[in-house]
């Protein structure tokens, strides 16, 4: 009975150790994937890790380029000069805006008479609201006086002044439209109406009247006579 006993000792300390044996592979098979995840997880947390620094590696190169733009705007476009100042206008004095020239009066190729006058080019660029100016008609012997009091702009560069005339009546008055190259200046008057057309540079003008070109224009006649249609009365039919 002894030797059983002993003998069922013995191989049940054998089938523990086996089972023990069994197990331990069957452990470090499921150990295996805790472990794989852990891995993993490592490797994917790294790669966002490099990402990022290259993003904020690449940071100052794009404020490098914005820094390049803004310092290439206004701070490189030249401011423009001012213009100079024009003189202050005395409400008193009276400036003749062109003298008679010592040209004689001449017809242009229209048959229009022509009178020649000679402007001042600093006058012209000079003009500004207040100013009175006195505007010879020779052609009236007469001379008339405005003070500019409204002034507008329009495209290229050209400025017009209005006045109405001195002791005029209601519409006499004087238009001055200054461009670049040339100023052009219309008196209306209840004596007639005159243009003058001034060169900027020079100061040479020249005035005609709106009459006489009015005279050319009425003997022009381009019509063309129709021929006669007889027309026959009705005839009564009862």
């Amino acid at each position: 009975m002894k030797g059983s006993k002993l003998f069922l000792g013995v191989g049940a300390v054998v089938v523990g150790i086996g089972a023990t044996v069994m197990m331990m592979p069957s452990e470090q098979r499921s150990n295996q994937p805790v472990s794989q995840p852990v891995e993993s997880a490592g490797s994917e947390t790294n790669e966002p890790v490099q990402t990022n620094t290259q993003a904020v590696a690449a940071i100052p190169a794009t404020e490098e380029v914005v820094n390049d733009v803004a310092a290439s705007e206004p701070a490189e476009i030249p401011l423009p000069e001012p213009a100079p100042a024009l003189p202050e206008v005395d409400p008193n004095e009276v400036t003749s805006m062109w003298q008679a020239s010592e040209q004689e009066q001449t017809v242009d190729e229209n048959g229009i008479p022509t009178t020649h006058l000679q402007v001042n080019p600093q006058l012209i660029s000079s003009l500004q609201l207040g100013q009175t100016l006195e505007f010879e008609v020779p052609a009236l012997n007469q001379s008339y006086q405005a003070e500019l009091t409204t002034t507008h702009n329009q495209l290229d560069d050209v400025h017009v002044f209005k006045g109405k005339i001195n002791n005029g009546s209601e519409n006499d008055n004087v238009i001055v439209t200054r461009g670049e190259v040339e100023t052009y200046v219309t008196v209306s008057t209840g004596d007639g109406v005159y243009s003058v057309r001034i060169d900027n540079a020079s100061g040479k003008a020249t005035m005609i009247s709106e009459d006489d070109i009015a005279k050319t224009i009425t003997n022009f006649n381009d019509a063309i006579p129709a021929p006669e249609v007889p027309v026959e009365p009705p005839k009564d039919r009862s």
